[in-house]
């Protein structure tokens, strides 16, 4: 909770208690402490949907203050209501944070600007608009020298809300999180004199980048230069000068028309219980059957367009970008569908140095390519006697390079991301019980120390620095 709605909330429990205890004095002074505390909340901190209740209390002690001929059942009824209301909102405010992100540790502060980028090539597949060609939007986050001072707010303009939506839940839950600032800045200076390693960012199928602000302002901060995509059609929302643009729902139920679950189901079990060749095969006709290559198709050459427009951009004078760009440092990184993504695009495309995968389920055509980026693969805490991925099998077949499996303990899905700071509830997020500023630091270790070793080329170990007991939550293996 932040402090003054804190305050706020034991103001009027003590006004409504004393009530009960017949303190006068306390309780005149505690009331017009609470006025005091609410208006400082407003003005400083910024009202939000889970004070509500608060508020209502405080009409409830306005009321209790100044009708003094209220009869006594119905100021006791009026009192026990409030500090009902008043312990619901409490719990609110502590299951649904204000969120507050880890200041990055780097050097450089972290500038935003956009890209808008239209594919010729391509024609949009996921509109029936003749003559409609792929667009994409990209968030350009960069080092800066200067000090940031207009710091931009967390998924403004209600990009929170059409996330819960998706998701098939009220806006509402998520109307507060633009009361939280990023270390982000809009149009600061690129540093000058510099070339910067470059690195590419997919986000979850319906997601979108922002979602990764904790990942992308530490990487940033380090040098690093963040070209975040927005898959059209397929993050939750994304902005395409001026025009905004929702996620298909049509393309996510067509991804599984006509999928036969229970064949699906069945070569999971074969895939996961049989010891002998069965298990790969299984595995194979699984991946081979399931309706998604498409989609990563499209995602994958999402992210070739980007790096040959990149390289265009780097070379025009009049671009922020002009002469900044280190096109020979360049990884990939991407979480779930992104993940998969990344993978996919780095079997093809012989520029990238090094590749993450944040918990992606590797189906696609992969398994019919040969890998040779280095790999970092990050897995969600799951017992996989019983859960079924193609990534053990699909990695052990494709990778002939470098080749790092971690498993984060006590961590969900969508804890490679920002999620873990939304909410306690750890099943309404889909997020492990891992605390999220450690699993923030974590992640963004794992990120550096690999992309510094692959993209960088820096002499570092990777395995040996994340065996120490620094790392107890890491369970890393090298192939």
């Amino acid at each position: 909770m932040r402090i003054l709605e804190l305050f706020l909330l034991l103001s009027l429990t003590g006004f409504l208690i004393c009530f009960f205890a017949q303190y006068l004095k306390i309780k005149k002074w505690l009331f017009y402490i609470s006025i005091v505390f609410f208006v400082l909340h407003w003005l400083i901190e910024g009202i939000r949907w889970q004070m509500y209740l608060g508020y209502t209390t405080l009409l409830i002690s306005i009321v209790l203050y100044y009708a003094s001929n209220i009869k006594k059942i119905a100021k006791v009824s009026l009192v026990s209501l409030g500090l009902i209301i008043t312990l619901i909102s409490i719990v609110l405010c502590i299951i649904m944070p204000v969120i507050k992100f880890p200041e990055p540790s780097g050097t450089f502060s972290v500038g935003l600007e956009s890209l808008y980028l239209e594919d010729k090539t391509r024609e949009e597949t996921l509109t029936k608009e003749k003559g409609d060609y792929r667009k994409l939007t990209i968030n350009v986050y960069y080092p800066s020298d200067h000090e940031i001072t207009k710091p931009i707010r967390y998924m403004d303009h209600g990009y929170a809300e059409a996330f819960v939506e998706s998701k098939g839940m009220p806006a509402i839950i998520a109307t507060h999180f633009d009361l939280t600032k990023t270390h982000t800045q809009k149009s600061l200076p690129i540093i000058k004199n510099k070339q910067l390693p470059i690195i590419i960012l997919s986000h979850g199928l319906l997601w979108n980048s922002e979602m990764y602000t904790s990942i992308i302002e530490e990487i940033v901060s380090q040098g690093y230069v963040v070209f975040a995509i927005h898959h059209t059609y397929e993050s939750f929302l994304s902005e395409y000068q001026g025009k905004r643009i929702k996620w298909s729902q049509k393309n996510i139920d067509d991804m599984n028309t006509e999928v036969d679950f229970g064949f699906v189901h069945e070569k999971m079990d074969l895939a996961l219980n049989a010891k002998d060749k069965r298990g790969n095969t299984a595995a194979y006709e699984l991946i081979q059957y399931l309706p998604y290559f498409e989609s990563l198709d499209r995602w994958s050459n999402d992210i070739s367009f980007v790096i040959d427009q990149l390289a265009v951009l780097n070379e025009d004078s009049s671009n922020f970008l002009y002469q900044k760009l280190n096109m020979n440092q360049v990884g990939l990184l991407g979480h779930s569908w992104g993940g998969a993504a990344v993978v996919q695009n780095a079997s093809v495309n012989k520029k990238i140095k090094g590749v993450i995968n944040m918990d992606g389920a590797q189906f696609g055509r992969v398994i019919d390519t040969t890998l040779k980026a280095p790999l970092l693969v990050m897995h969600a805490d799951r017992d996989y006697d019983k859960f079924f991925t193609p990534n053990f099998y699909v990695y052990d077949q494709v990778v002939k390079n470098d080749y790092y499996l971690v498993t984060i303990k006590s961590t969900g899905h969508a804890n490679f991301g920002d999620l873990g700071y939304w909410s306690k509830i750890h099943s309404l997020t889909e997020t492990g019980e891992i605390d999220p500023d450690r699993m923030s630091y974590i992640t963004n270790q794992l990120i550096l120390t690999f992309f510094n070793k692959y993209v960088k080329q820096q002499p570092l170990e990777m395995k040996e620095t994340f065996i120490q007991k620094e790392y107890p939550e890491i369970e890393i293996i090298k192939k």
